[in-house]
């Protein structure tokens, strides 16, 4: 620490006032590690105290009045546009500032309003925008303009280059870049009817670039208008500032050098209020813009059986359809007095922000393996220590050190158990996920935004993201850093990995548990079905079956594994323990003998379904869209039981309803058209191999002897051991050495043969205590540490799928 205040001293912590910001006016920080500003910062206590108060002595009504009430709220909402313009150095001469409600609706206005001219307009983005700056290619393309091209850096300054050595030998003196006179052909609705005879061209960027924190240049306003307009074409430039302006000050003074639309979005500069960003427009556009839609106060006249209307004359008054929200905006004017309060103007936050920046670059860069392999590759060109080139933002993959990929999930789900928050994927820039990963539309062709697929094709299809705020502290840093360095930095070589046979050259073989195995490297091992568990309810608490009791196979697993799930009945999404923790302490149990369901929960009377209840409502659901497993809808059957669904409901404290799977029976006309579930294809196993409610596949296996040893390690790292059932494994077998099912390829049951068909991939709710219903880092952090590789257990499956409930399971 003493190395970083050495050097950073006059640029970190306003004047040694850090700690005593964050401690007085962010307690909700105080038991987190919080790296996401450039998603949100967060707000300041003071911010909320002084807006509640404001609330509880003022009466504010609708703007759109003239009563007391009305025209209080009207000065302030007013007021606070005068303070956003000043903040941004804007002469309310020139600029104006229009509410909306976050910056992707301010860029969504500038498309509805822009002036696109079919066969003639030029529309041009950098390639490192924000999906909301490209959306602007919806309109241009249903306007049918003559270009839409999106752009490197390079490719710009490179055309700007060539343009202007060409027009200093064609200069105009009498050029000017003020939007022309306007000859009006009429203006009966208030809004001119334009024949200029000009062209409007836009090109559209990024201040800072969301996903890498690049920053990009403020003079191609400048550069553009000067090099590029003529008397019959102008070009109009939008500013992305949501990202920028979250630390860094922005100044419009110099008016024709300046945007002509600047976006912004509150809540990413103080936290709250959310819900609110603006449209900064210059006044000069007003005769060129387009209003199409009205509504509420955008017009001052309109009759209701004639196509006539006069709108709003001010600009804000006109594109500010319906009521503003106007609590938000005065909530705004107390955000904006905590900041200057306690930042003074954000040249300081700036300072602060850019000290611990390049520090945490240099540190992140520092990292390496035994071998000297770095962990991370950093996504950025830039300089750090230059916050006119890179912003508070560091965007990583992290690498191995044998060179492979570290999954971005797998990281995202350690830092959370480990209370760090960080943003994972593609960032809503797939420009940059394009640049930085290779990526191709091959790649991503068949992959969602939510799905947890994370490299394809043996690249990342995303990336991690930390990035900073005004109240970010040097202590967060060394936490991040300190996660890294014990979670992800390989220190010594790998030791070589068990082989159960490694001395005979085979691939394939067959275990026969219960049998005797015997070999020239070890001896024998006796090997045992310790448990069988099946999980009626998903996600909920698993079912153990009694030593003496023989469990049935069905085609698609144990019978009644997963076969009800519980789902949201506001948006139709199956529940999960990673949402949804304590639906650990929902315990079913199957009663064969009395053909009945039981679920037991605590403070709850028990709930007995009966086995051949299927409801009549089927409807389409998702499964596990939400937990970012395997998004896709099925169809299900409803409980439309009142009881039933709030049992469930006031357990979980969301509104909720039971579904079931339908019956598997094809020779039902009325099943063949619904919607089933197979096992998934990344896995060794027919593409027909018929799924119940389970994730990827009918059974997975777990082995005692790894367990225990990923137990010995937590053990030694002084954490409290994991039970065997936090893996939620069906079938628990003890007696093999520890991993040593990382070779295994068939195991036999009895006289069931299974096939092993690939590991279960690494997820976050093996850290759910499934009697507690708690979350903790372990065993994740440990598996991470020591397991290498993605592997929870393996699924394994019939090597005949003919199987039955005539079938059964024995221990």
């Amino acid at each position: 620490m003493a190395d970083f205040f050495k050097e950073f001293s006059d640029q970190y912590g306003y004047d040694g006032k850090i700690d005593q910001i964050r401690e007085k006016e962010y307690p909700q920080l105080k038991d987190a590690i919080y790296l996401d500003h450039a998603g949100t910062t967060t707000y300041a206590q003071s911010t909320l105290n002084s807006f509640h108060s404001d609330l509880s002595k003022t009466l504010y009504g609708n703007p759109h009045s003239k009563s007391p009430s009305s025209q209080l709220s009207t000065d302030r909402v007013n007021n606070v546009r005068a303070r956003i313009l000043k903040h941004f150095d804007a002469n309310p001469d020139h600029y104006t500032v229009i509410f909306t409600a976050n910056a992707t609706s301010a860029i969504k206005l500038v498309g509805e309003t822009f002036p696109w001219e079919k066969g003639a307009t030029s529309f041009r983005y950098l390639r490192e925008a924000h999906t909301s700056l490209l959306g602007l290619r919806s309109y241009a393309a249903e306007s049918e303009v003559r270009e839409i091209k999106p752009m490197t850096e390079d490719e710009i300054e490179l055309d700007l280059q060539a343009r202007d050595k060409h027009s200093l030998h064609h200069q105009n003196p009498h050029f000017h870049n003020d939007i022309p006179q306007i000859e009006f052909e009429g203006q009966t609705d208030g809004v001119p009817i334009i024949n200029s005879g000009v062209t409007y061209n836009l090109f559209a960027y990024p201040a800072q670039c969301n996903f890498s924190g690049m920053r990009f240049p403020l003079d191609w306003t400048q550069k553009m208008k000067r090099i590029l307009n003529t008397q019959n074409q102008k070009v109009l430039v939008l500013l992305d500032a949501a990202a920028y302006t979250t630390t860094s000050p922005l100044s419009l003074a110099e008016t024709e050098n300046s945007p002509d639309f600047v976006v912004v979005s509150f809540y990413k500069l103080f936290g709250y209020p959310t819900g609110l960003g603006a449209l900064i427009l210059k006044r000069e556009l007003s005769p060129i813009l387009k209003k199409r839609y009205f509504g509420g106060g955008t017009v001052t006249a309109v009759f209701w059986n004639m196509n006539w209307q006069y709108f709003h004359e001010e600009l804000w008054g006109r594109y500010e359809d319906g009521t503003i929200n106007f609590l938000d905006i005065i909530a705004l004017d107390h955000a904006f007095n905590a900041s200057d309060s306690l930042y003074k103007d954000f040249t300081h936050i700036r300072s602060h922000v850019t000290s611990l920046n390049q520090y945490l670059h240099r540190s992140m860069v520092q990292l390496r393996h035994w071998n000297s392999a770095p962990l991370c590759v950093i996504n950025s060109d830039r300089d750090f220590s230059d916050s006119c080139q890179q912003g508070p933002i560091i965007n990583f993959n992290l690498k191995r050190a044998d060179g492979s990929w570290i999954g971005y999930n797998e990281v995202e789900t350690l830092a959370s158990a480990n209370g760090i928050h960080v943003r994972t994927g593609g960032h809503c820039n797939p420009g940059s996920v394009a640049r930085w990963m290779q990526v191709t539309p091959d790649d991503i062709e068949n992959k969602s935004c939510h799905d947890d697929r994370d490299i394809v094709n043996g690249k990342p299809v995303g990336a991690l993201r930390v990035s900073l705020g005004a109240m970010s502290t040097i202590d967060e840093i060394f936490v991040w850093i300190d996660f890294l360095k014990t979670l992800f930095v390989e220190s010594e070589p790998p030791i070589a990995k068990f082989k159960g046979f490694n001395d005979i050259a085979h691939d394939f073989y067959d275990k026969f548990l219960g049998s005797s195995i015997s070999n020239g490297t070890r001896e024998k091992s006796q090997l045992e079905l310790e448990i069988i568990t099946l999980f009626p309810i998903k996600s909920c608490h698993g079912y153990v079956v009694h030593d003496s009791v023989s469990w049935p196979l069905t085609s698609q697993g144990l019978l009644y594994d997963r076969e009800w799930m519980i789902v949201n009945s506001e948006n139709g999404q199956a529940l999960s323990q990673k949402k949804y923790p304590r639906m650990a302490l929902i315990r079913p149990k199957v009663l064969i003998d009395e053909g009945v369901l039981q679920i037991k929960a605590s403070g709850q009377a028990p709930l007995r379904i009966a086995l051949e209840d299927y409801p009549e409502n089927i409807s389409s659901t998702s499964i596990c869209s939400s937990s970012r497993v395997f998004g896709e809808s099925i169809d299900a059957l409803y409980y439309t039981n009142s009881k039933i669904n709030e049992w469930f409901s006031n357990f979980l404290g969301l509104s909720c309803i039971l579904a079931r799977q339908p019956k598997q029976n094809q020779e039902n006309p009325e099943n063949m058209n619904i919607r089933r579930r197979f096992i998934k294809p990344h896995l060794k196993a027919s593409a027909t191999a018929p799924l119940s409610l389970s994730n990827e596949s009918p059974f997975l296996l777990i082995s005692k002897s790894s367990v225990n040893d990923v137990n010995e390690k937590i053990r030694e790292s002084g954490k409290k051991e994991i039970e065997t059932d936090c893996f939620r494994g069906n079938f628990v077998v003890r007696g093999a050495f520890r991993f040593e099912e990382d070779e295994w390829s068939v195991i036999r049951i009895g006289g069931q043969a299974f096939k092993i068909i690939g590991p279960c991939r690494r997820c976050y709710m093996v850290t759910v205590n499934q009697t507690t219903g708690e979350k903790t880092s372990e065993p994740y952090a440990t598996l991470r540490k020591h397991r290498n590789f993605n592997v929870n257990g393996f699924f394994c499956l019939p090597d005949s799928y003919e199987c039955s409930a005539k079938m059964e399971i024995t221990k």
